[in-house]
């Protein structure tokens, strides 16, 4: 991995302006005695400027007095008060109801089918949740009519869908291993499919349908045949999980999933992605100490044949210096801006006029964006060496923010729940929650029911 690169090199005939720089130095005053004068010293006082509070039992920064769980450091407040902290009840004002197990909004108390995201209600008490009955007012009866067209065209997708194997949970737990919460399993399994799979082009129904097996073997499929082998690894590891069909296009889709919870694991793992093909951390700290001899400079900042490469969008650095001795500081597109002024070849010498700096000898800053792999030039063009202390931070933009990102993360609604698709077409840097813009209409269902719903 290629890492920023330091040069420091002699430099002939340059001539500079005059500027400097100023720090501040702050100091505090001593605390007194008692200073909220609540009878307890400040040496023993958790809140000393604070007279209602003075002890702190279990370490969370609320005082014992207003701590609803003064033993407890995970909670502090109780705001329906049925004994059960608002940082693990999931229905915090509602003392009927604590804990939502499958995650579509009604708690467990009031949920008829709790362990069912796509259920809440069972209105004839049939046994059939409201949502899969075609009749949910008649307890004799609940089954869609045979000759539904959708189910017709959705039954040969539906029998290659596996929901109950042991090959493909072994294969769903081995790359699920280690990793908590439900978001970043989706996201886990969703990316092992882009990340591994070769997705074939071809109209929808253009070739034989594959089994997940037959995909796992071959490494590659159609949109139809990723998203068969994604829905059955889901529902595999009991992420119950729907086909998604468009007149053109095959989806995933999962329901009770935390977006933001859901943006943070792809993030992350979208990040790793780019910094792979990059060949380079995205955040590169740089600190040390040099002596500068007279007409000497030093250059931070990416070598000459060092580019962005279609993965990184910008850089910014954050920048500290001290010098017992004025310099010059340039910021330059690439480093060959350095060699040119090395040479004294000014005639070829760019730089970022708005970031200059003369006569610089303690000074911070940040250069927000440089859409190419430049960097930094320190000069020390006085008769005395200096001593510099530097102290730089390069962060690197990822080109893949433009397109996938928090705000393009679509939801669709499911029930009382929101759900997401799974595209499994979009390549290394396709993220959960994104759909392609494909549009019409998109009707989703679920392989353990066969109920189906137009998603809104």
């Amino acid at each position: 991995m290629r890492i920023i690169g330091v040069f420091l090199l002699g430099l002939m005939m340059v001539t500079l302006c005059v500027m400097s720089g100023c720090t501040n130095n702050n100091s505090k005053s001593p605390a007194q005695a008692d200073s909220d004068g609540d009878g307890h010293p400040d040496a023993v006082d958790a809140f000393p400027h604070n007279s209602t509070e003075w002890a702190d039992s279990d370490g969370d920064g609320v005082g014992d007095n207003t701590d609803a769980f003064p033993h407890d450091a995970n909670e502090t407040r109780d705001s329906d008060g049925d004994g059960v902290g608002d940082h693990v009840d999931a229905f915090p004002y509602d003392a009927n109801e604590t804990e939502d197990t499958d995650g579509d909004g009604v708690g467990d108390t009031a949920d008829a089918f709790p362990n069912n995201p796509a259920e809440w209600q069972d209105t004839d008490g049939d046994g059939v949740g409201d949502n899969a009955d075609y009749y949910p007012n008649d307890p004799t009866r609940w089954e869609q009519p045979a000759t539904d067209p959708f189910l017709q065209l959705a039954e040969p997708y539906l029998n290659m869908v596996s929901v109950d194997d042991a090959t493909l949970q072994f294969y769903a737990d081995s790359i699920v291993n280690g990793i908590d919460g439900k978001e970043c399993q989706v996201n886990a399994l969703y990316r092992d499919v882009l990340m591994n799979y070769t997705c074939l082009a071809g109209h929808l129904g253009s070739r034989p349908l594959q089994t997940p097996h037959e995909t796992i073997q071959g490494r590659q499929g159609t949109c139809e045949d990723l998203s068969i082998l994604l829905c059955s690894l889901l529902n595999n590891i009991d992420i119950e999980s729907w086909l998604v069909f468009t007149e053109s296009h095959v989806y995933v889709l999962v329901s009770g999933v935390n977006t933001d919870d859901l943006w943070e694991c792809a993030e992350q793992s979208l990040r790793h992605q780019a910094e792979e093909s990059f060949g380079e951390p995205l955040q590169q700290e740089y600190a040390d100490t040099y002596m500068l001899p007279s007409r000497n400079m030093l250059y931070v900042g990416g070598e000459i044949d060092q580019t962005f490469d279609d993965i990184i969008d910008y850089m910014s650095i954050d920048y500290r210096i001290q010098s017992d001795q004025p310099l010059h500081l340039f910021v330059v597109p690439t480093q060959r801006e350095f060699f040119a002024l090395r040479d004294g070849d000014l005639a070829n010498f760019t730089h970022y006029a708005k970031w200059e700096v003369v006569n610089l000898t303690n000074a911070e800053g940040s250069i927000p964006q440089l859409y190419t792999y430049g960097g930094i030039i320190l000069l020390n063009n006085e008769t005395m060496t200096a001593t510099v202390h530097v102290d730089f931070s390069f962060s690197f933009q990822p080109l893949f923010y433009q397109t996938y990102n928090l705000q393009a993360l679509t939801t669709y609604r499911l029930g009382s729940s929101y759900a997401v698709l799974l595209d499994p077409s979009l390549g290394s840097y396709g993220f959960p929650g994104y759909d392609a813009g494909i549009s019409g209409e998109k009707t989703a269902i679920s392989p353990l029911t066969h109920e189906y719903v137009t998603l809104q």
